[in-house]
C-alpha cells in the first residue's frame, strides 16, 4: 500500500513539472527583450532612454533570476521540484556562487544535458560550448554582484539610470591618462548591509553598455527556452523547431568592443542600532 501511494505522489509531482514547462512562456521574455531595446534604440529624449536603460537592465537581472531558480529546480529529484521553485534569495546566491561563479562539474552538466541536449549533435557543438560556458560565468558574475540593485528598484525605487558616456581612467603621477574602461550607461542605486554588527546603507555606481546586457538578456532567454525543450523531451513529448534555441554571436570584433564595465560602492551613512 505505502509503495502505490509513492508511485501516485510520484506520478503526480511528474505531471506538476510537466505541465510547469508545457506552459512555461519563456518566449515572452524574449520578446519583452527585444521591444525595450528596440524602444530604446528609438528614443530621442535623454529622460525616457534612461528609463529605458533601466527597465533593461532591471529585466536582465529578472531574466537571470529566473534562469537560475530553474536550474537549481532540474537539478533536485521530482519530490523536490515544487518546493526548489520556491528558492529564496540568499540559498539562490549561494547555489549560484557556489555552482556557476566559475566552472565547475554542476554547470557543465547544466550545459550539457538542459541547455544542449536539443541539439548536441550539431557541428559546432565546440565552439557555442564556449561562447556559452563563458557568458554564464559572467551573467552569474552579474547576478551575484547586482542582485541588490533589483531590490532598490522593487523596493522603494532607490535608484536612478543615465545613458551617457563614460570613461574610467588612471592618470600617473606625471599627469598622463590611460583609459581602462569606457561605457555609455549608467546606475546608481542604494543598498544596506551589516558590517561588524553595523547597518550601514552604501551608495552603489555601475557602468555597462547597454548593448551587452541586449545580448545577454538574449542569451539567457535562450537558456530557459532550452531548459524548457529538454524537459518536454525527456517526458517524450515532440518539440517543434521553434521550441529550440540556438544562440550565436555573429560579429564577435564588436562583441569584443563591449566588453567591460565597472562597480564602485561606497558608505553613505551608518544606521543607529
Amino acid at each position: 500500500m505505502a509503495n502505490k501511494a509513492s508511485t501516485g505522489l510520484e506520478d503526480e509531482l511528474n505531471k506538476f513539472k510537466l505541465s510547469f514547462y508545457e506552459n512555461a512562456d519563456f518566449d515572452s521574455l524574449t520578446k519583452k527583450t527585444i521591444s525595450l531595446y528596440k524602444r530604446f534604440e528609438r528614443l530621442k529624449d535623454k529622460k525616457k532612454q534612461n528609463s529605458a536603460v533601466l527597465d533593461l537592465y532591471t529585466l536582465y537581472l529578472q531574466i537571470t533570476e529566473i534562469l537560475f531558480i530553474n536550474s537549481h529546480a532540474l537539478s533536485v529529484s521530482v519530490n523536490r521540484f515544487p518546493s526548489a521553485l520556491f528558492i529564496n534569495s540568499a540559498n539562490l546566491r549561494k547555489f549560484i556562487d557556489d555552482n556557476f561563479k566559475s566552472t565547475t562539474q554542476f554547470s557543465t552538466w547544466f550545459l550539457l544535458n538542459p541547455v544542449f541536449t536539443p541539439t548536441k549533435g550539431d557541428s559546432d557543438f565546440k565552439e557555442r560550448y564556449s561562447l556559452y560556458s563563458n557568458l554564464l560565468k559572467e551573467v552569474a558574475k552579474d547576478y551575484l554582484d547586482d542582485f541588490d540593485l533589483l531590490n532598490a528598484y522593487k523596493h522603494g525605487y532607490r535608484i536612478k539610470a543615465k545613458h551617457d558616456q563614460s570613461i574610467l581612467s588612471i592618470v600617473t603621477d606625471s599627469g598622463q591618462h590611460f583609459k581602462l574602461n569606457e561605457s555609455d550607461s549608467t546606475i546608481v542605486y542604494f543598498s544596506k548591509e551589516t558590517v561588524n554588527g553595523t547597518p550601514i546603507v552604501f551608495e552603489h555606481s555601475l557602468s555597462f553598455k547597454i548593448g551587452r546586457i541586449f545580448v545577454k538578456c538574449l542569451f539567457a532567454c535562450s537558456l530557459l527556452n532550452n531548459i524548457r525543450a529538454s524537459t518536454l523531451l525527456y517526458y517524450k513529448k515532440k518539440l517543434r523547431g521553434k521550441n529550440i534555441s540556438k544562440f550565436h554571436i555573429d560579429d564577435k570584433e564588436a562583441w569584443s568592443k563591449t566588453f567591460g564595465g565597472s562597480h564602485f560602492k561606497s558608505s553613505v551613512f551608518s544606521l543607529v542600532k
